[in-house]
């Protein structure tokens, strides 16, 4: 795995047994950090390959996260791809399922 260390935020880049990419994410999704997650996101679409989120170490996520998170299922959806979002936090579950979108992502 390749580390890429943002301020609050935390990105490791790797992949899994379905060949899948995997960018594991850690510390605080909001304004000042989305931006890292699109961009890396991004890479990993124009790059043709599957993505997983691992949100496990996800402390915080807000409106400005979420809204990474739909942009980026948007892009693959319209590719026959899906995103995956592998083990949210606690709290990610909970934002997610108030923003009603746990239906709408594929969760591990």
């Amino acid at each position: 795995m390749t580390a890429m260390p943002s301020g609050e935020l935390q990105i490791e880049v790797g992949g899994d047994a379905a060949g899948r990419t995997v960018l594991v994410v850690a510390g605080e999704l909001d304004p000042a950090t989305a931006p890292r997650l699109r961009t890396a996101a991004a890479a990993v679409i124009a790059a043709g390959d599957a993505l997983v989120l691992d949100l496990a170490g996800v402390t915080f996520i807000d409106s400005s996260g979420v809204a990474v998170l739909i942009a980026t299922q948007r892009e693959l959806r319209a590719t026959d791809r899906r995103l995956v979002v592998r083990q949210p936090s606690t709290m990610v579950r909970r934002v997610l399922e108030l923003a009603q979108l746990t239906d709408e992502l594929t969760l591990e």
